[in-house]
Formats: structure tokens, C-alpha cells, sequence
């Protein structure tokens, strides 16, 4: 991997000693959206902001160290409006995988109270779990 040397002439590379503030993205080891994803993701979670685990109607505490399709929606850590849209939608047992489904055959843009910035969060949120979603979907 490449190094780089600032102006105090401290080597920077991914995973070095003493990452602070001046330091270039490239010292946390993020190539890529998906990393810088995977990254804030497990910020959130070392922090206590995303739940680890998520209360399922009927099956008691659901908890996961991966989200996977079988998980139910709420496994995404998405905003309250959007899943109460796909509540209403799809009833309190919507999976990932009915979500994934709903963007790949673009009919979540049409779930009533889902427009286009609910759909990116959407997106946002699968892509963070590790999923592939194609850059053609809206």
C-alpha cells in the first residue's frame, strides 16, 4: 500500500498508531463507499446508537450480529417513517428480503409514504448491511 507523508513528516497508511484529525481518509482503510459504510455502521453500533437487538412482534427479542433476508426490517436500523410505511404496507412481519425485493422490482418508490429520499435511505441502509444493490435501482 502506498504511504504518504504530511508536513510533520509522520508516515500515514491504513491502521498506523495515532490516526487523529489531520490525518487523510485513506489512514482508516476506506476505499470505498461500501467501507466508509461498514465503518459508520459499526461506529453506531460500538457506541450504543444502533440497537443490537430489535424487538419482533410475537417472537420476543430478535437479535442478530449479521443482518441477513430473514431478518425483519427493523434489523436496517431505518428512520420510524419508513418503517412505518412498510409496516402498513406489508404488515409488522416485513423481512429484508421483502424490502430488498421491493427496491430490485422498483416498487418500493411506490409503497404509500416512500418517495425518493426514503428509497436512498433505503438503499443506504442495505448497502451498509452488506448487500448488493445495483446502481440502477431508484
Amino acid at each position: 500500500m502506498a504511504e504518504m507523508i504530511d508536513t510533520d513528516h509522520r508516515t500515514h497508511r491504513a491502521g498506523h498508531e495515532e490516526i487523529g484529525p489531520e490525518c487523510p481518509v485513506s489512514c482508516l482503510g476506506v476505499r470505498t463507499v461500501g467501507d466508509l459504510l461498514r465503518l459508520l455502521v459499526e461506529a453506531g453500533r460500538a457506541s450504543g446508537l444502533h440497537a443490537q437487538s430489535v424487538a419482533v412482534p410475537g417472537d420476543g427479542p430478535h437479535e442478530c450480529d449479521r443482518v441477513t433476508v430473514a431478518c425483519p426490517v427493523e434489523c436496517l436500523g431505518l428512520s420510524a417513517h419508513v418503517l412505518n410505511a412498510l409496516r402498513n404496507d406489508r404488515g409488522r412481519t416485513a423481512t429484508v428480503g421483502d424490502v430488498l425485493g421491493l427496491l430490485r422490482s422498483r416498487e418500493l418508490a411506490e409503497v404509500r409514504n416512500i418517495g425518493p429520499r426514503r428509497v436512498g435511505e433505503v438503499r443506504t441502509a442495505l448497502v451498509a448491511a452488506g448487500f448488493p444493490v445495483p446502481h440502477h435501482v431508484v
